[in-house]
């Protein structure tokens, strides 16, 4: 019996090595997004014993003798990045795409969705001056200026768009997008400038985190308060960018763990038909959400209490807290305050409540294993009914059911 096991291992250990693939996986490792993604990938590197995975730095893709590796997952940054894998013919995977590459399969952030989500988060703190900050001549960049820009234009409202003048110093190459950058960036001058132009109050939307915490630095040396004067909402929930600014940064998760499983997936599917396919797949991965930080915590509009009253509930949200205790800690007449919320957030106090206790629920849904009855205590419901009612009311979906395909 076990020669019998010894000998169908060898086997399997042998076919695995005879059919070995050596794939190149290309991603920054200095950000959470590159991180994030090389995780997805691995997810499904885990499946495929025969990948033998060899990461590099994408700065040096161009300078790899591509045509040894069987196969690349990367994010293509430039042009001669672009050739040097071209000429490999190999098949290639692009997460980045600054430009539509007919021969390489690629995954994107759903730009649209990202646009869209950007533009409603701000509308719902009823700002009236939008105001978009990113690169010059960046692909996705400009498809994030270019959808928030248009959803907010279908609504009568035109955004202040900056663009970095077009001098050799703002040039933002892939040495500076691609890098782990915490300094000033190189259109400092005139970024202070165009901030200190705009209409304030003014809810400004930034193409990823870097940018926003560019706005943000800036912001503070030119005395300019956030998030009163300008609420900053960046993209890709990093870290180094988010938690460690004052105040911390809100964001948009673009999902980048399932971009790279995506990425992994198509990579296998490409190696299993054994060519490059005519019209390799392109394919889009829409983002995770917002995460909401004290950067856009601010309602312009609304009395000085009433973001206080917001971070009552949020932060109270697990002690089955009802509206009669909102109004006892703001220290006003139900009256006045559900006056207040009607007009800022069209809702009642006790429905922002709802909404809160849902979305803890969602996120100790996605982000831990505890037990659907420890989620409805921790979340504020007075039992797990009442959450199933609530949580399936709100989404259409059991909260068992929401984690199997969230999770």
């Amino acid at each position: 019996m076990y020669l019998h096991v010894s000998i169908c291992a060898q086997i399997w250990y042998n076919t695995s090595m005879k059919h070995q693939k050596k794939l190149a996986i290309a991603a920054e490792r200095s950000s959470a997004y590159g991180r994030s993604f090389i995780r997805g990938v691995a997810e499904v590197a885990e499946k495929h014993p025969e990948w033998d995975l060899v990461l590099i730095d994408p700065h040096s893709i161009a300078s790899k003798s591509a045509e040894t590796f069987d196969g690349w997952i990367c994010r293509v940054a430039d042009m001669r990045t672009a050739h040097a894998l071209m000429r490999s013919g190999q098949p290639v995977v692009d997460c980045l795409c600054p430009q539509p590459i007919t021969q390489f399969a690629s995954i994107m952030t759903d730009a649209e969705q990202i646009g869209q989500l950007a533009a409603e988060h701000l509308l719902r703190r009823r700002f009236t001056n939008f105001a978009f900050c990113g690169y010059r001549r960046v692909a996705f960049s400009d498809r994030r200026r270019n959808t928030f820009a248009s959803f907010l234009e279908q609504k009568k409202i035109r955004p202040s768009i900056y663009r970095p003048p077009f001098r050799k110093e703002n040039c933002f190459g892939r040495d500076f997008l691609l890098g782990d950058r915490v300094d000033s960036p190189p259109d400092a001058a005139d970024l202070a400038q165009w901030l200190l132009r705009l209409p304030k109050p003014v809810g400004i939307f930034c193409c990823d985190d870097l940018r926003a915490s560019n706005v943000l630095s800036i912001c503070r040396s030119l005395n300019i308060s956030v998030p009163d004067d300008v609420a900053i909402l960046g993209v890709d929930d990093d870290p180094i960018y988010c938690m460690f600014s004052t105040p911390r940064l809100s964001s948009i998760d673009p999902d980048a763990f399932t971009i790279g499983k995506t990425a992994a997936a198509t990579m296998a599917k490409m190696l299993e038909n054994g060519s490059i396919a005519a019209n390799p797949p392109k394919l889009i991965v829409p983002p995770k959400g917002i995460v909401e930080r004290a950067s856009t915590n601010t309602y312009p509009h609304a009395p000085p209490w009433f973001a206080e009253a917001l971070a009552f509930i949020q932060a109270n949200v697990s002690h089955g807290i009802s509206a009669s205790d909102v109004f006892r800690h703001v220290g006003f007449s139900r009256t006045l305050v559900e006056r207040a919320f009607r007009k800022c957030i069209s809702s009642s106090v006790q429905g922002r409540i709802a909404e809160s206790r849902i979305e803890e629920a969602k996120r100790l849904l996605e982000s831990t294993s505890l037990q659907i009855k420890e989620i409805a205590t921790l979340s504020g419901f007075s039992s797990l009914e009442y959450l199933s009612r609530a949580f399936t009311c709100a989404t259409g979906l059991s909260p068992s059911a929401w984690r199997a395909k969230n999770a």
